[in-house]
């Protein structure tokens, strides 16, 4: 069955990105359709600058890829394998549109937004605190946290760089509405068009058109590895690369904590050469290591579900205080991917969850198993007992100690 994922924010209703199904649709576009463009909406929209290519079938749509409300395709472009995906669902856009109608506007009653954001200066629209609350438009319900949630002055200053298309060292109003509109409807593009890619394992941003964003194709989807009978070696060897992408993204920039509460198998790819790429950078937060407590990075006791979901819920209400304590939290990712994706995280009729390994399909855990599916049997009882610890820790830095052993046993 279809279960809700295990997402930091546990609520009810499944995140914007994730709700639904893949969707399997049997034509074939070609050319994008107008109404997916949505480029009459300009300028509050993600960008423009590959209308030409998009308008003129240069970017070609092949087969649709969706996994949630926002329609995702693989394409062609000048002969390289690119990856299309929406901005934001309709649902969101009008949400966007009506905030921006209400609150940006004098007069909400005849209102295009393009038109207001370009008339407005929104320099100061376009500071930290308002921010902030870009989650209000983004997820209402608070069902997920996105790349706004820890917005500071740094991390606004690269972006003001990023979406300063022509270099001037200042924004137009066009570029201020782009950006604007892009932290409004889907901050995660915003982010891996920001990101210096050099050093982080993500797909090229390569520009958009209205309500499409066009990126490079990364590579084979990970989930393709739960679903074919594969070399154990192969996966164990992926999730070693997935366990120091995370320690990446906590301990490898002096300035920057990256951090995702939403850890799936389906955000990944690996490319042709056999790098794991993280393909969806929904729900990740950008925080400034600088502005953080240094006297908090270390925590008492344990932290589970209960501890870990408290603090999603204080990033919504206190932001800034809680953002400042997020070192303390870092180690959220590893906990969401022992449950997710290495193991098989197993409930039913036990009194607490268990990580298992087994090669058969379980209808317990999203795709059937785990990653770590199928182990050699001289390490499969530890592996499971350690990736049990690692999902839920039992003591005090109990996690911590599991991961080091996890990859003593991985890399043997």
């Amino acid at each position: 069955g279809n279960r809700a994922e295990n997402n930091l924010v546990q609520t009810h209703r499944p995140a914007e990105g994730t709700e639904g199904e893949t969707h399997q649709n049997q034509s074939t576009p070609g050319v994008a359709p107008h109404a997916w463009l949505r480029n009459g909406a300009c300028p509050a929209c993600f960008g423009d600058n590959l209308c030409e290519e998009f308008e003129d079938g240069m970017i070609k749509l092949r087969s649709e890829v969706t996994t949630g409300k926002v329609l995702s395709y693989t394409g062609t472009w000048d002969g390289r394998e690119v990856t299309v995906t929406q901005c934001a669902s309709a649902e969101r856009l009008e949400r966007f549109e009506r905030f921006v109608c209400r609150n940006v506007s004098r007069n909400a009653s005849r209102c295009d937004a393009g038109d207001v954001l370009l008339k407005q200066d929104l320099k100061a629209l376009l500071q930290v605190q308002h921010l902030r609350k870009a989650w209000q438009i983004l997820y209402p319900n608070k069902s997920s946290l996105p790349a706004t949630t820890c917005m500071s002055r740094p991390f606004l200053k690269m972006l003001l760089r990023t979406f300063d298309e022509n270099g001037n060292k200042r924004l137009s109003r066009l570029e201020q509405a782009h950006l604007y509109t892009a932290l409004h409807t889907c901050p995660h593009l915003a982010l891996l068009k920001a990101l210096p890619r050099k050093k982080l394992p993500f797909p090229a941003f390569l520009g958009a058109c209205g309500n499409l964003v066009a990126m490079e194709t990364a590579g084979r989807p990970l989930s393709t590895y739960l679903e074919v009978k594969g070399r154990w070696q192969v996966r164990a060897n992926l999730s070693l690369q997935l366990l120091d992408m995370l320690d990446g993204f906590r301990n490898k920039d002096p300035d920057w904590l990256l951090m995702f509460g939403n850890v799936d198998v389906k955000s990944f790819a690996v490319s042709a050469d056999g790098q794991l790429i993280l393909t969806d950078l929904d729900a990740m937060m950008v925080i400034d290591k600088h502005d953080m407590d240094k006297s908090t990075t270390k925590r008492e006791g344990v932290c589970n579900e209960d501890c870990f979901g408290k603090f999603a819920y204080d990033l919504f209400e206190h932001p800034e205080r809680t953002c400042r304590q997020a070192g303390r939290y870092g180690d959220l990712m590893a906990a969401l991917t022992c449950r997710n994706i290495l193991g098989c995280w197993q409930t039913d009729g036990l009194a607490q969850g268990r990580a298992s390994l087994s090669a058969a399909k379980d209808t317990a855990c999203a795709y059937g198993r785990g990653l770590l599916y199928g182990p050699p049997r001289r390490v499969k009882t530890d592996l499971e007992d350690l990736l049990t610890e690692c999902a839920e820790e039992t003591e005090h830095d109990g996690r911590t100690k599991a991961l080091k052993q996890i990859r003593v046993l991985l890399a043997s």
